[in-house]
């Protein structure tokens, strides 16, 4: 990243906010742009609430500060840049923006946003970040921006870990019926979902039916996208784990089309399931694939040193 910068005088520090459904990654650096450290913590996605995510973002850029060896500044001389899940929907940002601490400067989009920044610095691209959720966002040559899906959970958000989940689910409650073969997934679906729940009361063990039923009323969209990685985890040798990884990879192909039908655009895959997903892909779409230059806190710290400066390349 440039490191040239001649910040506002009350501007000494700046961090960057990844605000994804399973993990908060938060990176700061000196007004300067030089990173100093990091610290994560847990999802943050606005579908949980503003003041639930300022409650992680607020002790996650401190513990940012512990690891720098600084003290925590006053929120005046902070610049926060933030990506953040769920930011699309105009009331949840109104709602995030009102529970706002009095930060120096804070500049929000969605995590769409801060990951095409990170993968491309600013110029023309486009990304698919698949993680707990999904989206795609290109930004043109001409100035035109896209997007595909973002579209939330349950509905929309194809292809990502919560997708995956509901899937690998329904898959093993069609195991446990006898419709559909039970291999290692289903098997393994079953354990995980008794891991997450308490005893049963009285001592007893539950059936397989009762652990779902009692699984599934209180699992959420990160609940979900943790299966995933059970079907990532089986998909070398189980039929019904390999065809919702196929399944994820078409709809990432239906997305970079959308994106970018002339096929003109550096396309960066990002996002925790990226990599599991990438033999899925056909090979052409494979070829086109670009390594992106740096990931969403990246963005978020971009997206806030330009907002210093009035040089802002996005907009929602």
């Amino acid at each position: 990243m440039n490191t040239s910068l001649s910040p506002a005088p009350s501007i000494a520090w700046l961090a960057g906010v990844d605000g994804g459904g399973t993990k908060t990654l938060v990176r700061i650096a000196a007004a300067d742009g030089r990173v100093l450290a990091e610290a994560a913590g847990p999802g943050s996605a606005l579908r949980n609430g503003a003041g639930t995510a300022w409650r992680i973002i607020v002790p996650t850029i401190e513990q940012a500060f512990i690891h720098a060896g600084q003290a925590m500044p006053p929120l005046s001389q902070l610049a926060v840049g933030v990506g953040i899940a769920g930011y699309n929907v105009a009331q949840w940002a109104a709602d995030f923006h009102a529970a706002a601490p009095a930060f120096g400067m804070l500049q929000a989009a969605t995590d769409g946003i801060t990951t095409l920044l990170g993968a491309h610095q600013g110029k023309p691209g486009a990304v698919i970040a698949v993680g707990t959720g999904t989206i795609g966002i290109a930004a043109d040559i001409d100035g035109r921006q896209r997007m595909v899906d973002g579209w939330g959970f349950p509905s929309g958000d194809d292809a990502s870990g919560a997708w995956m989940g509901m899937r690998a689910i329904h898959h093993t409650q069609h195991a446990i019926d006898g419709r559909a073969a039970r291999g290692p997934l289903a098997e393994a679906v079953l354990a995980f979902c008794a891991g997450e729940l308490p005893a049963a009361a009285g001592g007893g063990e539950r059936g397989e039916r009762e652990t779902v039923l009692a699984w599934l009323s209180q699992a959420d969209q990160a609940a979900f996208a943790r299966l995933a990685r059970l079907v990532v985890a089986h998909a070398g040798g189980d039929d019904a784990a390999r065809a919702i990884m196929q399944a994820a990879a078409d709809e990432i192909e239906l997305m970079a089309g959308a994106l970018d039908p002339q096929q003109r655009l550096p396309l960066a895959l990002c996002g925790g399931l990226a990599g599991a997903l990438n033999g899925y892909l056909s090979s052409g779409l494979r070829q086109r694939v670009v390594a992106a230059a740096a990931d969403a806190a990246d963005g978020a710290l971009l997206l806030a040193r330009q907002a210093l400066h009035g040089t802002n390349t996005l907009q929602e």
